[in-house]
């Protein structure tokens, strides 16, 4: 199963879109599950205050972990470039990075978390979008390879 499976599988299963991506590609990154779980856990939702999609957020979790080294100077750029580029490339396909623009509704209100339920967009918009980040971090983790 592909890690873009494995995204979409977590989260079908109930972890919220970042636990779903980083938690794809942490054990290959020398974390382990458990502790990725928790690390991702506050980034769901926009980090719950209608920020940033929380697939890219557990993306950019995953590339951090892929890009960094022991030089946090150096690698610091290299970081800051492979989160550049995600973000290109995820606006792109999905159309967005910030979670209301996502989802088309505002999950900071009652209204807005009753209308991701009653139209199923957890399902029709946040899955492609984890099934986006993860395709993207995978196919940037092979490019370096």
């Amino acid at each position: 199963m592909s890690r873009i499976d494995d995204a979409a599988r977590l989260f079908t299963d109930g972890a919220s879109c970042s636990q779903a991506v980083f938690v794809a590609f942490a054990p290959s990154l020398g974390v382990d599950t458990a502790q990725a779980l928790k690390f991702a856990s506050g980034f769901g939702g926009g980090m719950h205050i209608g920020g940033t999609c929380g697939a890219a957020t557990g993306a950019v979790l995953a590339l951090g972990l892929a890009y960094a080294g022991d030089d946090s100077a150096s690698d610091r750029h290299a970081v800051m470039g492979a989160v550049e580029t995600f973000f290109a490339r995820f606006g792109e396909q999905v159309g967005a990075t910030e979670c209301p623009a996502v989802l088309e509704c505002d999950v900071r209100t009652a209204e807005g978390r009753a209308l991701v339920r009653e139209q199923g967009l957890r399902e029709k918009r946040c899955l492609p979008a984890v099934r986006a980040a993860a395709q993207i971090v995978e196919e940037m983790l092979v490019a370096d390879d």
